[in-house]
């Protein structure tokens, strides 16, 4: 790695993107690039192209900074000098698609590449066509408009034959993240904190199945030249920006087809305005998670206003960093012992002055999205607003959303709108349901524990797969108040939850050993990611099977073998190395961050485990509710050859 000019932690916008980009396996992590194909001007040559693109690199840090996740005590940037930027030349006598693909599939070794690549295609020395990719971590949209505006110019200059002046670079991102550094984002930390609190943890409860296939998803556009008047009459009228509508109009056809009234999902924020960094070239944005609360019924207009007030609270309090967003959710899983997957995501995108191409409505349906679906989301909406019309993008997995469904969502999303452009019609959320005609979903064994839907029969299966359960029965009631809860929580305790959340989840579980209630717990904290809607009872009540012979009751099993207790030992050591803990102090009975680790430390922990020769656990399944242990059982030993640091 060549030697750092300047240096300083990561930004707080780029943590997200550094979270996806690790969460996805290798050859999936081309999904979170940027490629385009940008436009010329006439007389343009490779030589021009090469020299203003030497020109913004010498100008920008981030275009030659590199990412050690590996540094002590957090990840950081690291600025590079200025050196050529490599430009690929691909000949149409050969094979650039190829060539351009392979470009724009290839990961980004983030620890020596800069986050930008470049490929001149020409044809007998004439060039024809540039394509850039760039690394998601280092730009987002403001970002990539600037830099193309800029780029613009300086072509526009080499052709001419002219000198170009561009504003000075007033603040790089090195500048941001020293900045950053000395913020206390308490405060607006504090906002998303509460907001985590107040989440449903799954919307999809009543539709969500377990994937009949991996990474099964669909993906569809609607493109329609019409909905672009709709939707800048209604911002209009209400005096509201155009993503406001969409902001709303989002949440009641998600909620026409979850049956849910409590809609959480994400947008996509930008932190230029509340950081006061706008200038600044790098990626500022992430996807915030948001509530819109529907559960009194409320007209479109009153919709609206609300979607309009979260986006503003959003945008207030967007300077945070990401990671300590994902780390509350986390614990929020293990307190409720429920997965919480808020992970639907919607952006807006702003492709003015460009056309939609289009004169009428039409629906494309894409390749499945594999790529995509193994990344983390369930859902991506993306609305792009062009010059002469609106183009509605759906990306979703399979376990959330068939593909009849995904059509009748961009159809009906579109519906809505029209439906409202005069202001006559105000439909309640109630009656806008129907405008989809979504069928319904199918019956389940569902009770509400506070804000979350539980399946009954989902908790019971992932009961049943400890390997101590022969029968498990969870009922919902408020018998039992007045019972001692067995691994140790007070009866006030419960009881101050029971007035909160509603019913208490029970489990009536027949063993054929002793087992407690913590080893339950610690068992299903595991389970429930792999059963939808499926929760931890706060009650256990046991019952151990006699055995065939004597009737005295089974003994309790022996000590985990070797290898899983050194597992075990290996990875909590894990945790406390890369976090600075105390190895005695690391719970392996709870999760990744309830046990204090940090998510931007998870390289770090595998590469402390690959160092003790052990393997098979994921940064995705380390930033989760999954208890320690759980994971421990699941990782190996790594032969001699192949031990070693991970870096």
């Amino acid at each position: 790695m060549a030697a750092a000019i300047r240096t300083a932690p990561l930004c707080w916008g780029q943590h997200h993107h550094v979270l996806r980009y690790l969460h996805a396996p290798e050859a999936s992590r081309h999904e979170a690039h940027i490629t385009t194909s940008y436009p010329l001007p006439e007389g343009c040559t490779t030589a021009h192209v090469r020299a203003a693109l030497n020109h913004l690199v010498r100008r920008h840090e981030g275009l030659r900074t590199v990412y050690d996740l590996y540094a002590r005590p957090w990840p950081r940037q690291l600025v590079q000098r200025f050196a050529p930027l490599p430009l690929i030349e691909a000949d149409t006598a050969d094979d650039p698609v190829r060539t351009v693909r392979e470009l724009y599939q290839a990961p980004f070794d983030l620890a020596r590449e800069w986050p930008l690549r470049a490929c001149a295609v020409t044809s007998g020395g004439r060039l024809l066509r540039l394509h850039l990719v760039f690394n998601h971590l280092a730009f987002d949209d403001v970002a990539l408009d600037r830099l193309s505006g800029e780029l613009d110019a300086l072509l526009a200059a080499r052709v001419a034959g002219r000198p170009v002046s561009l504003p000075p670079v007033v603040h790089q991102p090195v500048d941001l993240a020293r900045r950053e550094e000395a913020t206390d984002p308490g405060k607006a930390l504090a906002h998303w904190r509460r907001t985590v609190r107040e989440l449903p943890a799954d919307v999809y409860a009543r539709r969500r199945t377990r994937p009949a296939a991996p990474d099964a998803a669909h993906s569809a556009a609607l493109t329609t030249p019409a909905l672009l008047g709709a939707a800048r009459d209604i911002a209009a009228r209400a005096g509201m920006w155009p993503s406001a509508v969409h902001v709303a109009a989002f949440a009641v056809t998600l909620a026409a087809y979850t049956g849910e009234r409590r809609i959480a999902h994400r947008i996509y924020t930008s932190q230029r305005e509340a950081g006061g960094s706008a200038s600044v070239m790098t990626c500022q944005s992430y996807p915030t998670p948001v509530l819109l609360d529907l559960t009194d019924d409320p007209p479109f207009g009153e919709v609206l206003r609300r979607a309009a007030e979260r986006i503003e609270t959003s945008i207030a309090h967007a300077h945070v960093p990401f990671d300590q967003v994902e780390e509350a959710v986390a614990r929020e899983s293990a307190r409720r012992g429920q997965r919480m997957r808020v992970v639907s995501e919607l952006n807006f995108l702003d492709n003015r002055p460009r056309s939609c191409g289009t004169r009428r409505d039409r629906l494309t349906w894409n390749p499945a999205p594999a790529d995509w679906a193994r990344a983390g989301s369930d859902l991506y909406f993306r609305v792009y607003e062009w010059s002469d019309g609106i183009t509605l993008a759906l990306q979703a997995l399979d376990e959330v959303m068939d593909r009849e469904a995904a059509g009748r969502f961009l159809r009906g999303y579109a519906t809505l709108l029209h439906t409202h452009r005069d202001g006559t019609a105000g439909l309640r959320v109630s009656r806008a349901a129907g405008l989809p005609a979504f069928p319904p979903p199918p019956a389940r064994r569902l009770v509400r524990i506070g804000t979350d839907l539980v399946d009954l029969d989902a908790t019971e299966a992932a009961l049943r797969e400890h390997e101590a359960v022969t029968a498990a029965r969870v009922t919902a009631g408020r018998d039992g108040r007045r019972e001692h809860h067995e691994d140790g929580e007070h009866r006030e305790d419960r009881e101050d939850r029971e007035d909160r959340e509603g019913p208490v989840l029970t489990a009536e579980v027949t063993a054929g050993r002793p087992v407690t209630a913590a080893e339950l717990r610690t068992h299903l904290l595991g389970a429930v990611h792999d059963h939808p809607a499926a929760r931890c009872p706060a009650v256990f009540r046991t019952t151990i099977t006699a055995t065939a012979t004597g009737g005295v009751p089974a003994p309790p099993p022996p000590s985990a073998p070797p290898s899983a207790a050194a597992a075990e030992r290996a990875l909590t050591a894990a945790v406390a190395e890369a976090n600075g803990l105390d190895p005695d102090r690391v719970d392996p009975g709870a999760g990744y961050a309830a046990a204090g680790g940090r998510v931007l430390r998870l390289p770090r922990v595998l590469a402390a485990l690959a160092e003790q020769g052990w393997t098979g656990v994921s940064p995705r399944r380390l930033n989760s509710a999954r208890p320690l242990r759980t994971l421990a059982r699941r990782m190996r030993p790594t032969t001699t050859e192949n031990s070693g640091s991970a870096r």
